[in-house]
């Protein structure tokens, strides 16, 4: 059997939670409507400069930085089509066309890649990140000798970028030209 009393502390207690509860409900909390309608009201009145700013285009860094988010969360179709508009709207944004090029490339669309840095090149002919990134297509559609030409000429554009000669060595080494690509990464290696 239960015991059922209760002290005179505990019955004020009890009385004082009941009432609490009976006047939430009778009286309510403020409910989302009027919580929405006190709130919405006062946003009825964007300032001008909101008005004028949301008429804009998105920047090419706010269209890029979506992409790298999409990207990320591994949405490959939304964040190419956000590359593309973004070379679109701002063909002279290199990193959007060297990141849609390195997602064609994961998806194996390694000649639609060649085709999206060959476009970017036309336009900043003397990239040398681009080149480099177009001798790595090229490489892996087994294109060893122009592979090795962009290498060369992404390395003569910046000498100092072991990278770039790195990978001249390698299609170098993918030649057959054994000799060359081991001195190569030798004085890659040396100036470590």
């Amino acid at each position: 059997m239960i015991d059922l009393r209760c002290t005179g502390r505990e019955v004020s207690g009890l009385l004082a939670a009941l009432v609490y509860l009976a006047g939430m409900m009778l009286g309510g909390c403020e409910g989302q409507q009027r919580y929405d309608a006190r709130y919405t009201s006062k946003m009825k009145d964007p300032p001008p400069e909101f008005e004028m700013r949301q008429d804009r285009p998105p920047t090419q860094k706010t269209l890029f930085t979506m992409a790298g988010i999409l990207a990320t969360q591994g949405k490959d179709r939304q964040c190419e089509f956000v590359l593309r508009r973004c070379i679109q709207e701002y063909p002279q944004f290199m990193p959007a066309y060297n990141h849609l090029a390195e997602l064609l490339m994961r998806q194996g669309r390694a000649n639609e890649a060649v085709l999206v840095l060959t476009a970017a090149l036309q336009i900043r002919p003397e990239d040398p990140v681009l080149l480099n990134n177009l001798g790595m297509c090229l490489m892996i559609r087994r294109e060893y000798a122009s592979a090795l030409q962009h290498f060369t000429l992404a390395a003569g554009l910046q000498p100092e970028n072991k990278k770039y000669r790195a990978n001249m060595a390698t299609a170098l080494g993918l030649l057959g030209r054994h000799e060359e690509s081991l001195s190569l990464l030798q004085q890659c290696l040396l100036e470590q």
